[in-house]
This record gives structure tokens, sequence and C-alpha cells, in this order.
């Protein structure tokens, strides 16, 4: 079982500065972070900047990270985040948040759980609001979209061409006996996940591409991320049990992806096990790149609808 959020936000937030917010009260990303806020108390807004102004695209309600993106490496000037008057946060130095998402110890653990909890509500809460974005105009036609279609059958993963593959995606191929991998191959152009559905695995992608799409009302299929080997799929549904977001299809030719269960991955995130942390880790590098696509996106959006 999963440790609760908030135990974990108490535990790393036992003895660290707070900080209380008046109403108006913002803070942007810039090129050299400094810290990032956990929201003990309240929430904030995650706001893409556009040319006419801030655009909302996450709230996300206490105990939960804002704004991850920055401390992981992401782009400066992309997002600024507005908390709700009278929330209360505790700070971390962005150095130190980064050597906490690899930290072995019983805090690493509780890091990690924050984290991933964190960016998968803000993803989610992203890609729907870019969903929502032309509401009212002419709905798409609709497109086939049945995860499983068009894949192979699970075959044994080759040891030596999965170690090889986790070397390449920086993770420790120790893990491998652990995470009992299978092989499954989807055939090009078909689905292997499907949004609205409920997710059972997470997949990493060993050979070909995977195309992350979003059904957007009066715009038809948008393409959110192209994914290249040595990266994950499907991962949010395994951290927070929600439905897929979006769409997975084969993208130019078959995709060959390695199997990872909800099972396997929950044990890892609630025991903190130290042979986790690179995975864990490496998904939540993964899910900051994505929310940071998502904002840029949006900000694309607001853009073409123009004034307002």
């Amino acid at each position: 079982m999963v440790r609760p959020a908030g135990d974990d936000a108490a535990t790393l937030a036992a003895t660290r500065p707070r900080r209380r917010f008046a109403s108006g009260e913002e803070f942007r990303d810039t090129a050299t972070p400094a810290s990032l806020h956990l929201f003990l108390a309240g929430g904030a807004t995650l706001l893409a900047e556009t040319p006419f102004g801030p655009h909302p695209v996450a709230h996300l309600a206490a105990p939960a990270f804002l704004d991850l993106r920055v401390a992981f490496g992401g782009s400066p000037r992309v997002a600024r985040v507005a908390p709700d008057p009278g929330s209360e946060a505790a700070w971390f130095p962005a150095d130190e948040a980064r050597a906490l998402l690899f930290d072995p110890g019983s805090s690493g653990g509780a890091f990690r759980r924050l984290a991933l909890a964190s960016l998968t509500l803000a993803l989610r809460e992203a890609n729907a609001a870019l969903g929502r974005f032309f509401d009212g105009m002419p709905a798409p036609s609709p497109h086939a979209r049945v995860a499983g279609t068009g894949t192979i059958e699970d075959d044994p993963v080759d040891p030596a061409r999965a170690s090889d593959l986790f070397e390449t995606a920086g993770l420790d191929p120790a893990l491998l006996p652990a995470l009992g991998l299978m092989a499954r191959t989807v055939l090009p152009g078909a689905a292997l996940l499907a949004a609205g559905e409920r997710g059972e695995e997470a997949f990493l992608l060993a050979e070909g591409r995977l195309r992350v799409s979003l059904d957007i009302a009066g715009g038809g299929e948008e393409a959110l991320a192209i994914l290249k080997r040595g990266e994950i799929a499907g991962e949010m549904a395994l951290v927070d049990d929600a439905p897929r977001s979006a769409d997975v299809f084969a993208h130019g030719g078959p995709a060959v992806v390695y199997v990872l269960t909800r099972a396997v991955f929950r044990e890892l995130l609630a025991s903190g096990a130290k042979e986790g942390a690179p995975l864990l880790a490496g998904i939540a590098f993964v899910l900051a790149r994505r929310l940071e696509e998502a904002i840029k996106k949006a900000a694309g959006f607001r853009v073409l609808a123009g004034p307002i």
C-alpha cells in the first residue's frame, strides 16, 4: 500500500522554512531556479506564459509540489505559479530536490511518491484543458483507437537486449530480475493505449517510435509527443489509478515495448526500495518534460485563439 501523500509531505516539510502567500502573489520560472515549493495547505494554479498574458493550465491542491518541471531542468519563462491566498508552502533548494529524487533512503522514497503524484496530476489537468480548449466547435471524426488492436502476443525479453536498453535509458540493469518484463510488438499505426481505459501496465520503448495523441474537440488528433527508444508510456495510470488520458500509437512502423505491470511498479513506489529509485526518477523526468510540452501547447492554442 502506498503511503498517504499527507504523511510524505509532513515528513519532507518537518524542519523546512515555510511561507504563507497573500492575495496576488506569484512566482515565475527562471534560468537558474533557486527553489521549489511543497504546498502543505491550500493550493496553486499553474499558468502558461503567452503574449496575451498568463493562461491557466492546471490547479493543484495541497499536498503537492509546484513547479518540479523547473527544478528538473525545464526551460525558463514558460510558466508561472499563482498560489491561492492563504496557502502555505515549504521550500526546497532545486539542487536538493534533484538529489532527493535519486536518494535511496526514506526521504527519497517520500519525495519520489509526492513528485510523481504532483507531476501526474498537473499533466492530467493540462491534457484535459487542451482537450476542452476548442469546446463548441464541431467534433473531429472518430478514429479507431482500441487498445491492444494490432499487437502481437507477449514474448520473453532477451536479458542482453534489455540490459542494453536500460543502460541507454540511464537505468540500473540490476532491476531486470524484479521487473519480470515481457516484450510486446505493436504493428504500424496500431493503438497500444486508448484514452479513457483503465491502465494496468506501463511500457518501456525498446524499438521504433510511439505517438502520444489527444482528440481535440474541433481540432482532430493532436500529437502531444513522439517517444523514442528508452522512453516510457502509460506510467501515469500506475501512479494515480485514473483512466488513461491520451492515446498511444505505433508511429512510422512497428514498435517493440517492454511491459511493466502495475503490481511491480506499485511495489517499487510504496516500498521506496533503492533498487527502484533510478526507474522512478527517470519517470519523474519524463513527466516533467511532458508537462512542459503540454504548457507550451496550451500557450500555442491561446495564441491561435487571439486577443479576448
